[in-house]
């Protein structure tokens, strides 16, 4: 490696636990285009360009012809295979239906306080 190269990572994530990472030395001024040819991805991951809906580095979205830094991470995303706006729809419309309660809910700290304090003689029959 030369004064004049630099190691990018490339990362694409092609499901929901598996995650390709590539190291690739690219030469100064390089693009995330040419970070994304040099680095395979298409073979190993068994893709093509219509499967990347767009790139970005460090998680900040960064058109193609964006020119890299010394240790840039180039991240390649998928399209989406749900409409986040219809999955929220659908829980507003099932908590108000009572069919999604509190139990299906994630657990926060102040959640998990106020039920605490509701009843806290109940609680303790359970654990002992």
């Amino acid at each position: 490696m030369s004064d004049e190269d630099m190691t990018i990572t490339v990362c694409y994530a092609h499901s929901a636990g598996q995650v390709w990472l590539s190291a690739v030395t690219l030469p100064c001024a390089s693009t995330i285009e040419q970070a994304i040819a040099a680095s395979g991805v298409y073979q190993a991951c068994n893709i093509s360009t219509a499967d990347i809906a767009d790139t970005g580095v460090f998680g900040l979205r960064k058109p193609r012809d964006y020119v890299l830094r010394q240790g840039d991470r180039v991240e390649l995303y998928r399209q989406l295979s749900f409409d986040p706006m219809e999955s929220r729809r659908r829980r507003a419309a099932h908590r108000k239906t009572g069919i999604l309660k509190r139990k299906h809910l994630k657990k926060s700290k102040v959640a998990w306080q106020e039920y605490m304090e509701t009843s806290p003689a109940d609680h303790k029959k359970g654990s002992d």
